[in-house]
């Protein structure tokens, strides 16, 4: 009669903690996306700041003309040499 309430309580005890795993993770993963929230939240607001220091740094780019931006790299007389 003793080994029956024995495996009936190991037998509780073990779906209890299984049961409660998925408690667990919830816990766990909880504060880890607040952290990632707020550090989105702060590379955000830097990424804004710098916009509004420097406001037109964007339209110098696409006021380059397309020949300007797409220079073909120049080699040196010495490596047009020693190719054969």
């Amino acid at each position: 009669m003793k080994n029956i309430q024995r495996a009936a309580g190991i037998l509780a005890i073990v779906t209890m903690a299984m049961a409660l795993q998925g408690c667990l993770t919830s816990v766990v993963t909880a504060p880890v996306k607040v952290v990632y929230g707020v550090g989105k939240l702060a590379v955000k607001g830097t990424a804004a700041a710098v916009r509004a220091v420097v406001p037109d740094g964007d339209k110098k780019q696409e006021q380059q003309p397309a020949a300007q931006q797409q220079q073909p790299e120049q080699k040196s007389p010495e490596d047009q040499q020693s190719k054969p």
